[in-house]
Order: C-alpha cells, then structure tokens, then sequence
C-alpha cells in the first residue's frame, strides 16, 4: 500500500509548475517587502522539503518546488521548527505508517538542514504539567545534538488578548533573537503551533524595537476555489484527524464582497489573532491591514490549475486512499475507524462535483 509521502506518476498534467512558480515567487517577495523594519515571519501550510499531498491532487505540481522558490530569492533566511509537546507525548502519527512522532520530526529536522544548509531552531509549543516531562526530554536530546530549543507554554485563559499579550502570557515564552529578515516558520503537520510562534517572536520583537510581520505560504484549502471543491475536500480528508474542514471565510465576505475558502480553525479564530495583533503592532504595520485569514495567505496554486478535470479526478482518488490509510489504523488508533467514515462523506461531497460537471470519474490520468 501506498502511503503519504509517496508520489504517483500521471501520464496526464492538470498543473502548471513554471506558471505557479512564477506567481507565487512574485507574490512571496510582493509580501516580504512589506515588512522591512523588521521581519517577515512566514509560515509555511503543508509539507515544506516535499509536499507529496500537492503532487498527488495537482497532477505536474512538483513537490520540491518550495524550495526552488526560496533559493531564487538569493537572501538569508533561518528557519524555526515547531513541534506540539503533546503530540510529543501521545506519539501523533503523522504519516499513514507507524512511525513514532519524535523519530518522524527528528528525520524532518535533519532533512532541512541536509538539503537547505539551515541549522533549523526548534520550537517546543504548548507545553504543559501533564506533557512537560516528554518535551524537557526531547529537548534534551536535539540540544545534545547541538540545536538550539526554545520552549513555549500553553497560555491560561488562552485565546484572550488579555491573557496572551502579557508577560505571563507570549511573555513567558522563550525568545529567538538575531534572526535574518526572512523566517520560514515550519513543522511536521497541522496543529504545531506555527502560527502563536509567528506571534509570539513578533510580540518579542516589538520590545526590542523591531516591527515584524507576520504572513501564510499557503497550498491548500485554495481560496478561490469552491468549498466542495475536490482539491478542497481532498485537504480535508488529510486532516480529518484533527477535525479541520473548510468554510467560507466570512471576514472576507463581509471585507470586500469576495467568497474566499479557509479551514475553520483560522476563520473561527481570526477576531481573536486580529486583536492580538492589534496590541502587539502598530496601526502603520502592514500586519494591521489584514482584515481576514485569507488576507493572510500568499497562495496563487488556482492560476497555475490548467485542466480541472485532471485534479478533480486525482483530487478524488486521493481521498480513497486516505479513507483506506484510515481504515488500516484502526488495530493502532481507536478514532481510525470514525476518520475512515468522515471520508466515506467527503467521497460523496467530491463525486457531487464531478458530477455536476460531468467529469469521467473513472479516468486514467
């Protein structure tokens, strides 16, 4: 059996990889000029080194493209690598095998540095009394192996501005200082805390004098696409372990009369992240412009889509393959067996699509 980080060959192409390289570098370095009184933090949705997930539902999208981007931007850049202290201890799986969570970030660590020439810095989020003792001993290990390790606690009273723009709060986390003007801000998976580490290092920033922003290269959800659209629904079925699903963003409805898809943990939080932005930038930051998640975003992935059949087809297969992964867990994780049935749903959903547009379900792409 397959599983997620392996590639398909398509005899078929749906995706243009030149076309989305272009706009999505020029987009990227419209974004970080934004900020040159400080830093951009940018976190990067999805996989980073090899986004096989892209790959599989885009058909001609080349899953090392990320990289190729940034090595064109010929600056510096460092990159925090963030990792969520219970997943630490509850050993998350995070591809379709069984390979243990620490052992699965500690190869991604070492790829980074491998293939990029970046010493990653780690970032150990939401650390807690029941899961402290697991993350003080990873920590342990990769400062032994000579990487630096910040920790960051979860916050009480957490997502209350009142609470997380306080000494007790973003506060109290640990600090990277003297970092380039670009910061990739990465991790192994959804839920690692990339975006509060954005956060947190510009709050820091801010009492240092420096005016940092924040911005998502994100892949998917693709914002304008539809919401039932197959690529989008394929995004859901690989979070469905997390419970992500996307929605309309209605901050970005309400801002400029525009339908724009986003995950519902961005879209349900953002009035939160905004106020917290507010008392940590000043009103002439460009960071104080966004008015919704998907001002956030930098994702240009819709221009490049050149054959909606093709992706919508790979889109729906993808989906199969993960209600199957999910299903082949169920000796290992309880939940396995309520994922594989949330994919049963979205396969539904995906078929309604193509449906509609009378796309040949059964095509050999």
């Amino acid at each position: 059996m397959m599983t997620s980080t392996d590639t398909l060959k398509y005899t078929l192409q749906g995706f243009d990889n030149e076309i989305y390289k272009q706009k999505q570098s020029a987009a990227l370095q419209d974004r970080i000029s934004k900020f040159s009184k400080g830093r951009l933090y940018l976190e990067i949705g999805g996989k980073f080194l090899f986004d096989a997930h892209a790959s599989r539902v885009l058909p001609g999208f080349d899953p090392k493209i990320k990289i190729e981007i940034f090595k064109g931007f010929n600056v510096p850049f460092d990159i925090i690598y963030c990792v969520n202290a219970q997943d630490i201890k509850e050993n998350r799986y995070i591809k379709s095998d069984t390979t243990p969570y620490a052992d699965f970030i500690d190869s991604m660590i070492t790829e980074y540095e491998s293939i990029i020439k970046v010493k990653p810095y780690i970032s150990i989020n939401l650390i807690n009394p029941e899961n402290k003792e697991a993350a003080s001993a990873y920590r342990t290990k990769k400062e032994s192996e000579g990487y630096k390790v910040i920790n960051r606690y979860f916050i009480n009273g957490y997502p209350d501005a009142n609470s997380v723009v306080t000494e007790n709060g973003y506060g109290a986390d640990e600090y990277l200082q003297h970092l380039n003007k670009l910061v990739l801000v990465v991790g192994p998976a959804s839920n690692s805390g990339k975006m509060s580490t954005c956060l947190g290092q510009i709050y820091h920033d801010k009492l240092n004098g420096e005016d940092s922003g924040y911005a998502k290269y994100e892949t998917f959800p693709i914002w304008n696409l539809p919401v039932n659209h197959p690529i989008n629904i394929a995004y859901e079925a690989a979070t469905v372990d997390i419970g992500d699903f996307n929605m309309v963003d209605k901050h970005h409805l309400y801002a400029y009369n525009i339908s724009a898809v986003n995950y519902n943990r961005d879209v349900a939080a953002f009035i939160i992240v905004r106020e917290i932005i507010s008392r940590i930038v000043d009103k002439n930051n460009f960071l104080a412009t966004y008015k919704s998640p998907t001002d956030m975003g930098v994702n240009m992935a819709k221009e490049a889509i050149t054959n909606d059949e093709i992706v919508s087809i790979a889109s729906y297969q993808e989906i199969v393959r993960r209600r199957d992964w999910y299903y082949a867990l169920k000796g290992l994780k309880p939940q396995a067996q309520q994922w594989g049935d949330r994919c049963e749903i979205l396969l539904e959903r995906a078929k309604k699509y193509i449906d509609t547009y009378q796309y040949d379900i059964n095509l050999k792409i």
